[in-house]
């Protein structure tokens, strides 16, 4: 939730109804048990640091890993992403049109839902017929931008996520620490990356970073440790507060999306990190779908159609995620094979993945923003 906005709603907006005896019920207070949602929401990934800790390096060589990531990216990576524009578009002839709708959400929608796509599409179509293969290298930094907000907006957005479904609300004044550490380590991930200007290749594209002064980075430092140690201070005086421990979960969704996710710099790990995030994105995604599709028609209600619903939804993420990242690309490139004169023959590939993960993160920022319509009615039950 490639940068998200925080599904924070504060309070269910319908009445719970008896789920269908699918093996996928709500146990209250959790998305589906503690147990899954420990893991999907970050548990996976410490337990996962310190198995591979112990591994001896030469059973997990950068290359190998490569390997195996790209083919988990078509079953968790690419699927998450086809899942959000699934979510987004599908009705979106009310939610953008329809008078019905509140007129701030239909500007929300066709603003992420067309004006975005428009733009990019328009600068990526400029950089392969210009050719202008530098503009294009500079979209790669603006990705992997827009991708660390997106993974610090989704951390504190499972914490909220969790907070609700607990009905253990935090005050404004405790999000507003949140969120600020949250953009803080984004900000100095981000810096650190660029810490150090140089050319790299993506999908054989030249792409750049600039050398951030060393100011800055220590400024960032600061701000980050500060912001954290107000986090735990907040954290500290609401337990002494109510008695309580935070929400476990989404506290750990919170923590790794933010310190492990974006600073934790092994180089084999990064490779994996991505499934993570695609993971605590989607027991989200599903536990909504789960809900909505058991709202739909009378023949929900049974196990059968109900679960050949569920598996439809991921078989189709599955596919636009394969047209969306690979099929669709190579098409385009087949289709017009002089545009990638001057630019390189991974151009089109390069401008689809970047195209994706820049407006995953517009996307999410509607479909999970506080307030939407119908996330209360979905997501909270």
């Amino acid at each position: 939730m490639s940068t998200t906005a925080a599904p924070g709603l504060e309070r269910p907006t319908a009445p719970a109804s008896a789920p269908p005896k699918t093996g996928f019920a709500q146990e209250p207070g959790y998305l589906f048990s503690p147990w899954i949602d420990f893991f999907c929401l970050g548990g996976a990934t410490l337990l996962l640091i310190p198995w591979f800790a112990l591994l001896p390096k030469d059973l997990a060589p950068y290359a190998d890993v490569l390997v195996m990531t790209t083919a988990v990216a078509h079953f968790i990576n690419n699927p998450h992403f086809a899942h959000s524009y699934h979510l987004f578009y599908r009705d979106f002839g009310k939610r953008g049109f329809n008078a019905e709708y509140p007129r701030e959400w239909r500007l929300r929608y066709l603003m992420a839902g067309v004006a975005v796509p428009i733009a990019l599409i328009a600068f990526f179509v400029y950089c392969l017929a210009a050719p202008n293969p530098r503009a294009l290298g500079y979209s790669v930094n603006l990705m992997f931008f827009t991708v660390g907000w997106h993974y610090v907006k989704q951390g504190y957005g499972m914490l909220m996520l969790d907070s609700v479904l607990k009905r253990q609300f935090f005050q404004e004044s405790e999000k507003k620490v949140l969120l600020w550490n949250a953009y803080a380590v984004w900000m100095l991930s981000y810096f650190l990356a660029n810490s150090i200007a140089y050319k790299a290749d993506y999908w054989g594209i030249s792409y750049y970073t600039f050398a951030a002064p060393e100011w800055l980075l220590t400024a960032l430092t600061v701000l980050t440790v500060a912001t954290s140690a107000a986090v735990v201070a907040v954290l500290g005086l609401k337990w002494r507060a109510t008695k309580k421990l935070p929400p476990i979960n989404g506290l750990v969704g919170y923590t790794v999306a933010l310190y492990l996710w974006l600073l934790y710099r092994e180089p084999v790990l990064t490779l994996i990190f991505p499934a993570m995030h695609s993971i605590q994105y989607m027991v989200v995604v599903w536990r909504y779908e789960l809900n909505y599709q058991q709202d739909q028609t009378a023949d929900a209600k049974s196990s059968g159609a109900f679960s050949l619903r569920m598996a439809l939804f991921y078989t189709l993420a599955l596919g636009l995620g394969y047209l969306g990242f690979w099929k669709g690309p190579e098409l385009l490139g087949k289709a017009f094979p002089g545009v990638l004169t001057g630019v390189g023959s991974g151009a089109i590939l390069l401008a689809a993945w970047v195209f994706i993960n820049v407006h995953h993160y517009f996307l999410d920022s509607v479909v999970w923003r506080k307030g939407n319509p119908e996330t209360g009615r979905y997501l909270f039950r």
